[in-house]
Order: C-alpha cells, then sequence, then structure tokens
C-alpha cells in the first residue's frame, strides 16, 4: 500500500544495501506514495522508485484512480501524471517505458541504479483484464523444435507458462508448454527466449482450438 518507498529509503540511509529500489502500483502510489517521494527527493537519497502503472485499481476490483481521468463516476476529470509529479518534487532521473517493452525496461532500471541519486521508472502498459484490453487476447504457442527447455521464459513467473510432459532430446529438459486460456499475448516471453521458440498462434491453430465451426449456409 506505498510504503516501500518509505523502506526502500530507510535501507538507503541505513546503509543497508549499496542500491534500493521500491516498486508499487498507480493507486498505491496516490494512496501513500506521493508523501514518501516528495521525502526521497528532499533528503537526496539515491533509491529507485518503480511505479508500475496499469490504468487501474486491480488490487480491489478495477476502479478507477487519478492517474485514469476519469472518477468513480465514470465522469471525465484531470489526469495526473507520473512522471509530471515526480519532476514537480525535484527528481530529475524520470523514465515512462512500455511494461511490455523488456529492454526499455532494463535499459530504463540500469540508467536509474546508475544515476545514484532519487530515480522514478513508470512503467506503463493497461491492465490485460480490463475489458478494453481482454479482447484483444490473442495466446501465444511454443515451438517444440526450437524449444530446448532451458527454462529462461519461466523465470518471468507468468501463470501461462509452464512445463510439458514432452522432452527435448538433446538436453533431456521438459519443453515448455502455454495455456492458451491464460495467455494474454504480451509477448514478453517470446522476448526473452534466446531460441525464438515463441510465437503467435497460426489462424488454423485457433480455429481448432475453438473447436468445428457452424455453416451457416445449408
Amino acid at each position: 500500500m506505498g510504503a516501500s518507498i518509505g523502506v526502500a529509503h530507510g535501507i538507503a540511509r541505513a546503509g543497508i544495501a549499496p542500491q534500493s529500489v521500491a516498486v508499487l502500483g498507480d493507486s498505491t502510489f496516490f494512496h501513500a506514495g506521493m508523501p514518501a517521494l516528495l521525502n526521497l527527493a528532499y533528503n537526496d537519497v539515491p533509491a529507485v522508485v518503480i511505479i508500475l502503472d496499469n490504468g487501474t485499481t486491480a488490487m480491489t476490483g478495477h476502479q478507477d484512480n487519478p492517474g485514469t481521468g476519469r472518477t468513480l463516476r465514470g465522469q471525465e476529470t484531470v489526469r495526473a501524471d507520473f512522471a509530471t509529479l515526480a519532476r514537480g518534487m525535484g527528481i530529475s532521473h524520470v523514465h515512462v517505458v512500455d511494461s511490455y517493452d523488456v529492454r526499455a525496461v532494463e535499459q530504463a532500471v540500469r540508467s536509474a541504479l546508475a544515476a545514484a541519486a532519487p530515480a522514478v521508472v513508470v512503467a506503463q502498459r493497461a491492465c490485460a483484464l480490463l475489458p478494453s484490453v481482454r479482447p484483444t487476447w490473442q495466446a501465444l504457442r511454443v515451438d517444440p523444435a526450437r524449444c530446448n527447455g532451458c527454462g529462461l521464459c519461466l523465470r518471468l513467473g507468468c501463470p501461462a507458462l509452464g512445463q510439458s510432459d514432452a522432452v527435448a532430446g538433446a538436453s533431456g529438459r521438459h519443453l515448455v508448454h502455454i495455456d492458451p486460456l491464460l495467455c494474454t499475448g504480451c509477448q514478453v516471453c517470446a522476448q526473452v527466449c534466446a531460441r525464438g521458440a515463441i510465437s503467435r498462434q497460426t489462424q488454423n491453430e485457433m480455429r481448432e482450438k475453438s473447436g468445428p465451426q457452424r455453416d451457416e449456409h445449408p
């Protein structure tokens, strides 16, 4: 609930770790993170704050928050901008990235850590469970001929990824399987796969999984 910034501040001041990173969501930032971020800037503490901006309050039921530009009644209102807020508090190292762009996120975090000053990374991407996003899902697939079961993609912690019963002949490791009912098609796993074994399903594969189509013309 926004306490991570204060904890990172304390860790940095106590000298427990050379660098500290705080991670929190957009709603919790508005709830309790802003005063803590101001303290971080005021005391010039070299900590990194990563704000996960998914455009909703996912934890308690997808309510709007000051960062969505809508009130709880659905009325349009002012939209608080995280980067503007951070700069207004005196933080000069601010990065805004797409959460699904693995390389951009990595570069932003590395740059923030190297700043040796208070830094903010805003990772933006709408929650995959929002009604406006969910219909766009297109599940990914694993090519068993390319996958060698290295498990690099499994380190992402995605619930759609798991080991299958199939085993790679050369490595003897279990291949990776993607559950099409859980996959949102974000392609983060495809970006970390060094063998290019993950890709979007073909139209034929999607038709096969959806079952036989009814002929509308007798």
